[in-house]
């Protein structure tokens, strides 16, 4: 069902598709994305770069969706095929500030996932507007429809005096959620993601694939590398979790996750997986003067975030392996995505194959001869 814009949640569609509570939303099918498993839930966030992941897991499973979204109705399009006819309902929403419409988003919904935020400072919202208000309205109305889970997206090394303004803000969302909803919020902490959309890996190969040949892989890292440490985790993998979280009964959910990877890296053994994948050189390095004439090494926010700030895993709370999913390695999954900051004759040859050498190849195409 296509809403065209500044129209609002038709009040029929509790109709159709009321609370799994409803007899009129049964489980229906042998399960997958023709079937209906009687769970209604709406995604904030969803046409943010992660939240593919997310939509695609529940649409395999028969789950209806409330998708609302800021964009134009075109933009989130491609979620679409994720699921069945008629599973997905996207609401054009163009003024969070609107808590009618964020009422009518979440009130037929068994459980609502906040993936709202943003990493990187916006032209007309701040920090705060975009990590914190955002949730506090959603929040809000969530507890005066009274939604039985909430699920928040943050990150393992929120800190209210954390030098990472995303960080900060991370930290004051988790407290305004549970402040407003302290019996039906979840919060899932996950250190950074690797996939092929992420900020993380695709910023750490790029300020190694910038350096001219003549420099010899110079990159430019806090401290060599040698004193931050990281445990990034695969992002379908989060997501996976997240659904699995969905699938649960309540007494069976806990109210804080701790999502992770399964090794913990130094920033410089980071680097060096990265180039091992991307056959570049790696020579890091460190100079008095150098944040003063290269700009990757001004203290902008990805800096400060990726390679200043070790990643604090606590012990004790419950992680992947314990919402039924085995964690993936950076080298597993690397190849698809870091493999466009090789050389181009290089591009498709295997990680632990023969390089092609682009010398003696009249044509160009990086073929042995």
């Amino acid at each position: 069902m296509m809403l065209l814009h500044g129209t609002k949640l038709p009040k029929v569609l509790g109709a159709s598709r009321a609370l799994s509570s409803s007899p009129l939303l049964v489980k229906t099918g042998r399960g997958g994305r023709s079937s209906t498993n009687a769970r209604t839930v709406t995604i904030f966030g969803a046409t943010g770069k992660m939240g593919r992941y997310l939509v695609n897991n529940l649409g395999q499973l028969g789950t209806q969706m409330i998708i609302p979204h800021r964009s134009d109705p075109v933009t989130p399009q491609y979620l679409k095929v994720s699921s069945d006819l008629g599973q997905q309902h996207h609401v054009y929403t163009p003024d969070f500030n609107d808590e009618e419409l964020l009422m009518e988003c979440v009130k037929y919904s068994d459980v609502v996932v906040n993936l709202t935020g943003t990493d990187r400072i916006k032209l007309h919202n701040s920090w705060v507007d975009s990590n914190v208000t955002l949730t506090h309205k959603i929040a809000r109305a969530c507890k005066k429809m009274e939604v039985p889970c909430f699920i928040h997206m943050s990150h393992t090394n929120a800190d209210v005096a954390s030098p990472s303004q995303f960080l900060k803000t991370k930290a004051l969302s988790e407290e305004v959620v549970m402040h407003e909803l302290p019996d039906a919020a979840i919060i899932i902490r996950a250190t950074d993601c690797f996939h092929a959309r992420d900020r993380f890996t695709h910023y750490l190969a790029r300020i190694n694939s910038v350096a001219k040949l003549a420099e010899k892989g110079r990159t430019p890292l806090y401290k060599k590398g040698l004193e931050t440490y990281k445990t990034p985790v695969y992002g379908p993998d989060v997501f996976r979790g997240i659904t699995n979280i969905i699938m649960m009964n309540d007494r069976e959910r806990e109210r804080l996750y701790q999502f992770v990877g399964p090794r913990t890296y130094s920033l410089h053994e980071l680097m060096t997986s990265i180039t091992d994948i991307t056959f570049r050189q790696y020579r890091p390095v460190i100079g008095r003067y150098n944040h003063f004439w290269n700009k990757y090494l001004l203290r902008s926010e990805p800096y400060i975030r990726h390679q200043m700030i070790s990643d604090s895993v606590a012990l004790g709370l419950p992680g992947l392996e314990d919402v039924g999913i085995t964690p993936t390695t950076l080298e597993e999954k690397g190849l698809f995505w870091l493999r466009s900051y090789r050389i181009f004759w290089q591009v498709w040859d295997p990680v632990d194959g023969r390089k092609s050498n682009i010398h003696g190849n009249v044509m160009g195409s990086g073929e042995n001869i």
